[in-house]
């Protein structure tokens, strides 16, 4: 479906892209500009035809989400990306004209199709290609244009010459200074100003060759003054002109009934591309250290209650805590949370999360514990209804502190945690792996989901914006502690309940991870009596 539909987009927005081309094929001059009737058919016909292609982008967008939900490393596909919501955005997007991939691909997939760094390096190699073209190109442009002002100059120095063109002098003198005037305008890096200084210099030598004369010299007539007599009305009328036009003239100025009829009818219209969707919310200045941010608190002290012994749990554990959506934990969840080889689910890591919180009450309550679908709607552009139903409960705008999960899907899935500090306007980013280049990405999404959640409760609430400001992110590990590949989600949550107790980074080991996993099934194990 998700294919089909961006076949059926594609097909929309280039017809549209069309449409916007005849309405500015008069910018710069290049065409002639349409009449005012087809001028207004065509934009009415734009207005109309747009919410059938923004309805079908947000419902594409939609099926992103829900794909990046779903997806499995296994199946070999590449994700697909989803699409801007702005005309203008859509049409240089390069995804637009990619199609949604459905069948797997044999052995290891490509790295062009799952990495998008080499892509970009893929397009930056073409665009370095036809640079050079172009460069050599405009070389020879320039070649010519020197070579055509040498032969033009030697044209006019040997006319000069010859008595014959005595009558043309004057025509050939203004003609000489109008080509010897490019000598200082036509100079660049491709053709040295030398250049063209020796062409001028051969046109000279050549003429002298041909005609075996040198220019005849001019004489100047001396300047004759004229007076310059004040215009008077009597000096007008002599020429008849009050005779002619009549004593009153005619005032020229538009009156209101006569404005033109388009400005009327432009009234509520689309004035540009840029007006097909409501202006975007300001992104703040972010800035990456990759630095420790100082002496930064560590959490030693966390109790993971390794003598308690858990039974096995076979049912599903339904817990509906005060203030939190339900949670449940399925016996397929907890045997993947409990296993040393287990890789997290988001299911494990939004469940997980409440339970910390709530079990770190009451100095968890400064923080906001957001879900790891989070981050995905802002990427698909998800509206703001949805974006407050999902995340109204947790009274984001009231914590100062923000604990947001991020899960990469790609080249393989990997859990990395952002705690976002607004009194100091700091994201300090956590990953097992001390991986740095992932992260450029990542605190670009990061603000727009801070920007956007923070303008949302404006508009609803009437709070003040927090957001605005410079902001910088820092690492708060420089090493890795993870050395294999399925504890990247378990780390994830003992970052978070560090930050939960109060502190900025976990004092957590790689040989504490297994005891992590335990004191998180005695969290279940609890919630299971309880229910």
């Amino acid at each position: 479906m998700a294919r089909d539909l961006k076949i059926n987009i594609r097909k929309r927005a280039i017809g549209s892209f069309f449409e916007w081309d005849k309405l500015d094929r008069a910018v710069g001059g290049k065409d002639k500009p349409l009449g005012t009737k087809l001028h207004q058919q065509t934009r009415k016909a734009i207005a109309k035809r747009q919410p059938a292609l923004m309805a079908a982008i947000r419902k594409y967008n939609a099926y992103c989400e829900q794909l990046s939900q779903l997806y499995d490393p296994s199946w070999a596909i590449p994700l697909p990306s989803s699409l801007p919501t702005k005309l203008v955005d859509l049409r240089n997007d390069v995804s637009l004209m990619e199609d949604v991939w459905i069948t797997p691909s044999a052995g290891e997939t490509p790295r062009w199709l799952e990495d998008a760094d080499v892509r970009d390096g893929i397009r930056a190699l073409i665009k370095r290609e036809r640079c050079v073209e172009e460069q050599r190109r405009l070389g020879l442009e320039a070649d010519n244009m020197c070579r055509w002002f040498g032969y033009e100059l030697s044209a006019i120095q040997v006319a000069l010459r010859q008595p014959e063109n005595s009558n043309y002098h004057l025509i050939l003198r203004q003609r000489l200074e109008a080509i010897l005037e490019l000598q200082e305008r036509w100079p660049t890096v491709l053709c040295s100003p030398s250049r063209y200084a020796n062409q001028a210099q051969v046109s000279i030598q050549l003429a002298d060759a041909i005609t075996g004369a040198s220019l005849p010299s001019l004489s100047w007539l001396s300047p004759v003054i004229v007076d310059n007599h004040t215009n008077s009305a009597e000096d007008e009328d002599m020429w008849g002109v009050t005779d002619l036009l009549g004593g009153d003239l005619p005032d020229l100025s538009l009156e209101p009934e006569q404005i033109a009829l388009s400005d009327v009818l432009g009234v509520g219209l689309l004035d540009d591309q840029d007006e097909l969707e409501p202006e975007s919310e300001t992104l703040s200045q972010v800035s990456l250290k990759w630095e420790i941010p100082g002496a930064l608190d560590i959490d030693y002290t966390i109790d993971l209650e390794q003598g308690v012994d858990l039974p096995a749990i076979t049912a599903p554990v339904i817990w509906a805590p005060a203030g939190f959506p339900r949670q449940t934990f399925l016996p397929d969840d907890i045997d993947i949370l409990m296993s040393p080889t287990g890789r997290l689910n988001d299911t494990c890591i939004n469940g997980c999360a409440t339970l910390l919180y709530s079990t770190f009450r009451p100095t968890a309550t400064s923080c906001a514990v957001l879900s790891t679908h989070d981050l995905p709607r802002i990427r698909f552009n998800a509206e703001d209804d949805v974006l407050w139903r999902n995340l109204s409960w947790t009274r984001f705008w009231e914590k100062p502190v923000w604990i947001l999960p991020i899960h990469r899907p790609l080249p393989v899935g990997h859990w990395v945690l952002c705690t976002i500090r607004f009194r100091s306007r700091q994201l300090f980013l956590f990953d097992s792996f001390a991986e740095q280049k992932p992260w450029r990405n990542d605190i670009k999404d990061i603000m727009r989901l801070i920007c956007r959640l923070s303008s949302m409760v404006t508009r609803r609430l009437g709070t003040t914006r927090q957001d605005q400001g410079n902001w910088t992110a820092y690492p708060v590990l420089l090493e890795p502690r993870q050395t294999n590949g399925h504890d990247c989600g378990v780390w994830v949550l003992a970052q978070m309940a560090a930050v939960l107790r109060g502190y900025e980074v976990t004092g957590m080991e790689e040989h504490d991870i297994n005891h992590f996993r335990h004191f998180l099934g005695v969290l279940i194990h609890r919630v299971a009596i309880l229910t």
